[in-house]
Order: C-alpha cells, then sequence, then structure tokens
C-alpha cells in the first residue's frame, strides 16, 4: 500500500497533459481512480490559458493517445514473442494500466523518466497489487545513452526478445542530436523492434488557418519551460534518422482522430494537425 490517499502534487506541466485528457482517463474504472490519486491543480493556470486559444485542445491529447494505445495492443497481439514495451520519459502517463490486461510473464512494461518513478511504483503497488509484478519504473536521463543501454539491456538480452519503444511527448523537449544517439542505441538492443515516435511537425506543414494555435502555444510552453527550442520532425527526417533498416508507417491527426472517432470533426486534413506520429518497425517475425 502507498501508506497515504493525498493526492500526489503533480507538476504544472505534467498536470496539463493529464487535465487535456481527464475525459478520456476519467471514466474507465483503473484510470479514473488513478486519476484521482493525482493533484493535478498545478496545470489549471496554464489550461485556462490554453483553452482561450483552442478550446477543443484535448481532442489532440485524447486522439494522440489513444492511437498509441491501439496501437501497442495491436502490436502485442500480432506476436507470440516475449515483448518488453519501454515508455520513455513517461511522466505520470497511465499507458501501463490501459495494458494491464496483456501483462503477463511474457509481456513486461517499463517506464522510465528522471523522477516520480518511485512514486509510480507505490501507486501502481496499490492499484494492481497482482499485476504490477510485471512493471518496472526506472529513475534515469534518457539522454545519457550508455545508462539507457545498460538498463534495457538487462531486459531484452535475447534476440527472441520484442522491443516496443514509445516516444509520447518526449520528441519535442530532445535535441536532434540526442534523439539520434538513443535512436542508434535502440537499435543496437534487438533485432524484432518497433518505435512508436509521436511529434510535432515544422510549421511550414501546418495549415495557415491552423498555425496559431501550435505557434501560442508552444512558444508559451518553450517561455515558460526556459527551453531554447521545440523539436519538430517531418516525415522524411524520421526515416533518414532511423535508417533504412526500419520500415516506417505515418499518421497525421486526421488519421489518428478517424481511427478513435470514425469521423474528421477537428481534423479534416493532415495540415490541419500538427502532432503526428511515425510507428517504426523492423524484424517483425512471430
Amino acid at each position: 500500500m502507498t501508506g497515504s490517499r493525498d493526492p500526489y502534487p503533480v507538476s504544472d506541466t505534467a498536470a496539463l497533459v493529464m487535465l487535456w485528457a481527464s475525459g478520456y482517463y476519467a471514466n474507465k474504472p483503473l484510470t479514473g481512480t488513478y486519476l484521482g490519486r493525482l493533484d493535478l491543480s498545478a496545470g489549471q493556470m496554464l489550461l485556462d490559458r490554453y483553452h482561450e486559444i483552442c478550446p477543443w485542445y484535448p481532442e489532440v491529447i485524447i486522439n494522440r493517445k489513444h492511437f498509441i494505445r491501439s496501437n501497442v495492443e495491436d502490436l502485442i497481439r500480432n506476436s507470440n514473442k516475449e515483448t518488453v514495451i519501454v515508455n520513455l520519459g513517461a511522466g505520470f502517463s497511465p499507458l501501463a494500466l490501459e495494458l494491464v490486461p496483456f501483462l503477463s510473464d511474457r509481456v513486461r512494461f517499463i517506464e522510465m523518466d528522471l523522477r516520480n518513478m518511485d512514486r509510480k511504483t507505490r501507486l501502481y503497488s496499490d492499484l494492481i497489487p497482482d499485476q504490477c509484478r510485471f512493471i518496472s519504473c526506472i529513475e534515469a536521463d534518457i539522454g545519457d545513452t550508455a545508462c539507457l543501454d545498460e538498463t534495457l539491456a538487462g531486459f531484452t538480452g535475447t534476440e527472441k526478445t520484442r522491443l516496443i519503444v514509445v516516444m509520447e511527448g518526449l520528441t519535442y523537449y530532445i535535441g536532434r542530436p540526442v534523439m539520434e544517439r538513443v535512436l542508434a542505441c535502440l537499435s543496437g538492443l534487438t533485432r524484432d523492434q518497433h518505435i512508436i515516435f509521436e511529434h510535432l511537425k515544422p510549421c511550414r506543414l501546418v495549415s495557415e488557418e491552423r498555425k496559431f494555435i501550435p505557434y501560442r502555444i508552444f512558444s508559451h510552453v518553450r517561455d515558460y519551460t526556459a527551453m531554447d527550442r521545440m523539436t519538430t520532425y517531418s516525415d522524411d527526417e524520421i526515416r533518414r534518422i532511423i535508417g533504412p533498416a526500419f520500415t516506417c508507417s505515418y499518421s497525421d491527426m486526421d488519421k489518428m482522430e478517424k481511427r478513435r472517432t470514425g469521423t474528421n470533426t477537428y481534423f479534416p486534413t493532415p495540415e490541419s494537425g500538427w502532432l503526428s506520429c511515425a510507428i517504426a518497425s523492423r524484424g517483425t517475425g512471430k
């Protein structure tokens, strides 16, 4: 047990994402209970500010989360191999809780981030005492590729292991040279590998009538967090840095919305969205 049911305070920017996604999580028993264990009040000011820019922004976050979860589920179902799912920069994402029905001795989940992993371990022990042994929460600097390699090699030390890497809300904040080193490190771990690479698009690929939304929100996030810049990627750039050994499928927000809702209400064209997702795969045998 956690020893305390007082909600755990979440930092402002992390709380913002959880508040945006709260409509997606709150009505599900497990993730709804998890959400109730978090104090998200620090993100309310940012939520109010960005709501004035785009009142339907939760659709962006919910589409992305649904797309990533459903693709991970498909990958798990499509193989009988021992599988390791790694959520890099996991933060307070409850993706592991969404995948609880799949977790087993064959399917394990690893979360990595700089902080709060001990807290998540305690939350999982409390919420899912029978399945928490299949989840490892590790505090580590993802940009330290020597540490990343050593840590993940302990879980993927056999060619029979299948690796699924999730990068959600991470690639914006890591510079391109570091990301290239991270991808090179991951590539050397195991042959059967799938990388879900969610990212911001360059402004030239966003329609003129929508550019103001990501510009005003992410320029404020950049200044608020004292970052030099946000990193963006195009489809071609992702394919180049991942390399020819991987095959890539690419989905803009219109495809993500269509997959979740069956319609294109908010994102009628690829250019109407500013977040996209590439899924790179290599060695996909059963």
